[in-house]
């Protein structure tokens, strides 16, 4: 339903037009309760509104104004356009069908200067009224932006608007004042903004007879969605990571994802014989920022073995990813919010070095990733014909299984995505091997 767009003064000559008569409360008290609610400095308090009264006759109308500290309170509309009915606050359900399953006749809203105000005539020929009882109105929602430890209230007024807009109910055309149980509102001291850095689980396949593999593994951040900024604005982070130099060789560290295509200005590596580090400025003179409301991948490690750890080791063996700093000068785990850094929690990850004489592989998968999709076909496709970058695995690029690696294996695979056509043979759709001989020589996509 669109809003009326009409100056506060209509409100009054309606209701006086529909119900002329001014008089006391019939059927008992008027009283509009304001919820109340407590949330951290920044943070968004919803505040509901519930008329209360037990006129036999029910309401035919309302208008009411509601006033806050605009110094400690900031009205957020709830809607995205003036036009909408829910533009300054949410309407219950209640009051979106109170008139036998639809809108009002009639609703005037206005936001004003420490407040809003607002004007209802439920139907014009009276057919259709609020019924006795508890009615909940809506819900208003405050951004706190006052300082820390202040406390206010929420509640009705008789001075929005010009001429100011009364607080009032209509029962059988009478005009019936409301009173006003105020809502409360804390302003909390605010939590620290929490974000998460992960390392994964990943599994490196190396051959016992030589030892030697090659990996990547992406590191993601995540923010807590209990902060009050949620989702909030980051500048940059820095990541260190540390690992086991007896196994694993650190070979480089690059931004990826959401941050890869934000083009940072400033994005540089560190690598040490114990792990790896990086540092990244989204922008140093434009606001540029980058979200992570959910876990996103940030950045990608990669690295390899060290042979003569592992030749003839055919149990293998499990070494940590630990979110430490190995560098000098130190790099620290932060992200930047709101100029300021900010520690994350950290979770560890692991590197299972696994031997394997034959490696598993996924059939189709051309570029290594894990995933047999049309990337591959691309892949493939500049492989054979424009010198592109070089498959590790010949099994895992040979599409159709015909020990070859050639133009048919990539019409193959796009055969079987896009036309319906045959499956890539055994050991597709799922990781594994098909024995020996193996053409394979490093696979980390399984």
């Amino acid at each position: 339903m669109k809003r009326q767009n009409v100056h506060a003064a209509t409100v009054a000559i309606l209701l006086f037009l529909q119900f002329p008569t001014l008089a006391t409360a019939m059927g008992g008290g008027f009283e509009m309760s304001f919820s109340s609610g407590a949330a951290a400095e920044g943070g968004l308090v919803p505040i509901t509104l519930t008329l209360t009264h037990a006129a036999p006759s029910g309401v035919q109308g309302f208008s009411f104004g509601v006033c806050h500290d605009t110094n400690l309170l900031d009205l957020e509309p709830f809607g995205s356009s003036p036009a909408d009915l829910d533009y300054i606050i949410d309407w219950s359900t209640e009051i979106e069908t109170i008139k036998n399953g639809a809108a009002p006749d009639f609703m005037q809203q206005n936001l004003e200067t420490g407040g809003w105000a607002v004007g209802c005539v439920i139907c014009f020929t009276s057919c259709a009224v609020m019924e006795a009882g508890a009615t909940e109105i809506g819900t208003a929602f405050y951004r706190l932006i006052g300082p820390v430890g202040s406390v206010t209230t929420v509640g009705l007024c008789n001075t929005l608007g010009n001429p100011p807009v009364s607080s009032v109910a209509v029962v059988g055309g009478s005009s019936n004042p409301m009173t006003s149980l105020d809502g409360t509102i804390e302003i909390l001291e605010q939590p620290p903004t929490m974000f998460y850095f992960s390392a994964p689980l990943r599994q490196v396949n190396y051959d016992p007879l030589d030892g030697a593999a090659n990996f990547s593994a992406t590191l993601t951040i995540t923010e807590d969605p209990t902060n009050a900024t949620y989702p909030s604005n980051t500048q940059g982070f820095s990541m260190s990571l540390a690992t086991n130099p007896t196994y694993v060789i650190p070979s480089g560290a690059s931004v990826t994802g959401p941050v890869a295509l934000a083009n940072p200005a400033f994005s540089e590596s560190i690598l040490t014989e114990t792990g790896w580090a990086i540092g990244v400025v989204y922008a140093f003179q434009l606001p540029v920022y980058i979200q992570f409301p959910n876990a996103t991948d940030a950045v990608s490690i990669t690295g390899s073995t060290v042979p003569s750890a592992l030749v003839g080791d055919e149990v293998g063996v499990t070494i940590p990813l630990s979110w430490q700093s190995h560098s000098t000068p130190p790099i620290f785990n932060v992200v930047t919010h709101g100029n300021q850094s900010l520690s994350p929690v950290t979770y560890d990850g692991s590197l299972i070095l696994h031997p394997q004489t034959v490696l598993d592989f996924l059939r189709g998968d051309a570029n290594g990733d894990g995933i047999s999709d049309v990337a591959d076909v691309v892949w493939s496709l500049q492989e054979i014909f424009n010198g592109g970058p070089q498959g590790t695995c010949h099994d895992a690029k040979d599409a159709n299984g015909d020990e070859l690696f050639d133009v048919a294996d990539p019409v193959w695979l796009i055969s079987y995505i896009f036309t319906n056509g045959s499956t890539p043979p055994p050991p597709f759709p799922n990781c594994g091997n098909a024995g020996e001989p193996q053409n394979c020589a490093i696979y980390n996509g399984c």
